[in-house]
């Protein structure tokens, strides 16, 4: 079974907040997708902003599968609302040496392109990595406010 933990729940579902965060823990021997993908979907219809899921429900399945692919431990999903913006944030208990960038693409096989798509669909990205927690994170700006 995923173990989730959510915090922060709106006091009106379907009203949008002006500043709000939410996070989903998925212990990593058992996650899948479909969880992270549904809590975003949700989150973002509990804040009347149903029609802006798509992007980023694609994007956290991208960041989530970059976390359980090459991070570590149990996998933190935030989605926060700030204004008239929404930033996703997947962060893990995984370290490396190496910066987080986009990185060229294999012509042949899989890989190469999840944080080109997430670049894609965010105004702008970022990752940080401190000792023993890596976090990737997206910020798009909320259309036809």
């Amino acid at each position: 079974m995923i173990g989730v933990s959510v915090t922060g729940r709106p006091e009106e579902p379907g009203r949008r907040p002006d500043d709000a965060s939410l996070t989903m823990r998925l212990v990593s021997e058992t996650a899948e997708l479909a969880p992270a993908r549904q809590f975003v979907r949700a989150t973002l219809g509990e804040w009347g902003l149903a029609d802006q899921a798509a992007e980023f429900v694609l994007a956290v399945s991208e960041l989530v599968t970059n976390a359980l692919s090459h991070g570590a431990g149990d996998v933190d999903v935030t989605v926060g609302l700030h204004g008239d913006r929404v930033r996703l944030a997947v962060g893990d208990e995984g370290f490396g040496p190496e910066p987080i960038r986009c990185r060229e693409p294999a012509i042949t096989g899989g890989g190469g392109w999840g944080l080109r798509l997430v670049d894609g669909l965010s105004d702008s990205w970022g990752a940080h990595r401190v000792p023993g927690r890596t976090l990737v994170w997206m910020e798009r700006r909320l259309t036809g406010d």
